[in-house]
């Protein structure tokens, strides 16, 4: 699982919104990604949160738009949470009550523990305060 870099919810819309502030380096980073033949990997929990978010932000048909690319894109596999990483995701949420971190959050870093993987595209922070490498960086 080495080859993947999940990729959070501020990276997506990040990706997908031009206007936010992120725009540019979310779409050069993604593009070297995929340039050095890796993918990426995201949870149907950060999937619900950037379709929401878009929605708000933006509108219906854009996060339509949005939620078909992330489900239909060749390079990107969505993983459900289940049962057991969204229990140790209760676990890391209650644990890190010190951290302004999401439930979402939590079950990033469940998977990422889960799968062995040490760095995650977002442009959040929090990640890195636990020992993680945010990308870009």
């Amino acid at each position: 699982m080495g080859h993947f870099i999940l990729v959070d919810t501020s990276a997506w819309v990040a990706f997908f919104v031009e206007k936010d502030q992120h725009h540019d380096s979310a779409k050069s980073f993604a593009q070297n990604i995929l340039l050095s033949r890796r993918e990426f990997m995201t949870t149907d929990y950060i999937f619900d949160e950037v379709v929401t978010r878009i929605r708000y932000q933006a509108s219906h048909a854009d996060a339509v738009f949005v939620g078909d690319k992330i489900l239909s894109s060749p390079s990107n596999q969505v993983i459900e949470i289940g049962s057991r990483l969204r229990e140790q995701a209760w676990s890391l949420f209650k644990k890190y009550k010190d951290k302004k971190l999401s439930f979402t959050d939590c079950t990033s870093l469940a998977l990422m523990k889960k799968y062995g993987l040490d760095e995650i595209f977002s442009f959040d922070d929090d990640f890195e305060k636990l020992g993680y490498r945010k990308r870009p960086g």
